[in-house]
């Protein structure tokens, strides 16, 4: 693992429709961010949503930036492994090298209503992993004999610019999770923690790691999707946070954390991935859990408060373990400043 401390964005999906997501791209290179994030989804919770197919944003936006990484987070449900192999590996060519992926275990909202089958998802997930790997690493035919996938004398006629891989993120936090993050993971990106269960399950990837043998000081990248608001203070930035309280923290994860919070049963399991949109019943409860989090659990799991406070709690981060942080910015109070005061004061600190 790195000491050099990345910036991504998570791209404004949903919300901006093409142009405007090509557009915030480009801004994003321009501003100096490492990374730019677009949510691979078929369907948003959000009613009346843009969901864009993100390899053709993350295409068009490969056309028109120059330094910025180009990265999804998918799942291995919804394309055979050969196909996102040589989806990767176009856009590794078209942006000379600067794609990454991140794969969890799936959705509700983009597979279940399209009778995608999602059944031993992180099984899938390592299946996935190895025949687009094997696919992009030799010139000649290859077999394959899996449990899912099954290859007999196959190969791509196109490969990632000028390496044989590409780098995979896992977006997990569960046991098995992490232990196929250790095994196989070039970085890991999840999503809705504090430094101290960030801290902890980083300590799982790591034994994992070494049950195998491998090392992760040999250019693993530890991130974390995260939800920053920055404003004047933690008050001014935590009250346009605060109505976003259900998607801020996951139930489990707040009392991992310790929280005294009694979650009562009809929101029991509750959380994003398997809210869908159609359910307005289910998409009502899902906020009302929020209002059960306290103010003090959504400042722990977030960046929130001013330029010195969002300072202090990145450093907090960083001695947890994160090397790169992948930011959603847009519940500050001005999203625009908070852009600006990231790209030209925040992270010059950390560089």
């Amino acid at each position: 693992m790195g000491k050099e401390i990345k910036f991504g964005l998570s791209a404004p999906m949903p919300g901006a429709d093409v142009d405007g997501l090509v557009n915030f791209s480009v801004k994003a290179d321009q501003l100096g961010f490492d990374t730019i994030w677009y949510p691979d989804h078929l369907l948003f919770v959000a009613p009346g949503a843009i969901a864009p197919e993100a390899w053709t944003v993350a295409a068009a936006a490969a056309m028109k930036t120059e330094n910025i990484a180009l990265g999804t987070v998918s799942d291995p449900h919804r394309m055979h492994p050969a196909v996102f192999a040589q989806r990767l590996a176009t856009v590794d060519q078209l942006s000379k090298g600067r794609v990454v992926l991140s794969l969890g275990v799936g959705e509700s909202m983009n597979l279940d209503a399209f009778g995608i089958e999602w059944g031993k998802p992180l099984s899938k997930l390592r299946e996935s992993i190895e025949v687009m790997e094997l696919l992009w690493e030799t010139d000649e035919p290859v077999d394959f004999d899996g449990k899912f996938y099954n290859l007999e004398n196959a190969f791509l006629q196109i490969k990632p610019y000028e390496r044989n891989k590409i780098p995979f993120y896992m977006a997990t936090h569960t046991p098995k999770g992490l232990q196929l993050t250790g095994e196989k993971g070039d970085g890991w990106l999840p999503i809705d923690l504090n430094p101290d269960l960030y801290s902890g399950y980083l300590g799982e990837i790591t034994a994992a790691a070494d049950n195998v043998g491998r090392s992760l000081d040999d250019g693993f990248d530890p991130a974390l999707w995260i939800f920053t608001s920055l404003g004047e203070s933690v008050d001014a930035a935590y009250e346009t946070l605060e109505p976003f309280k259900y998607v801020l923290v996951m139930q489990d994860q707040l009392l991992k954390a310790g929280y005294d919070v009694e979650i009562p049963e009809e929101y029991h399991g509750l959380n994003y991935f398997n809210i869908v949109p159609t359910d307005e019943e289910g998409r009502q409860r899902f906020r009302q859990l929020g209002q059960l989090f306290p103010r003090e659990a959504i400042l722990d799991f977030t960046i929130t408060g001013s330029k010195k406070d969002c300072i202090e709690k990145i450093e907090k981060f960083v001695d947890a373990g994160v090397r790169n942080f992948v930011l959603f910015y847009r519940f500050s109070p001005d999203p625009d400043l908070a852009l600006e005061t990231y790209s030209k004061e925040i992270i010059p600190y950390f560089k």
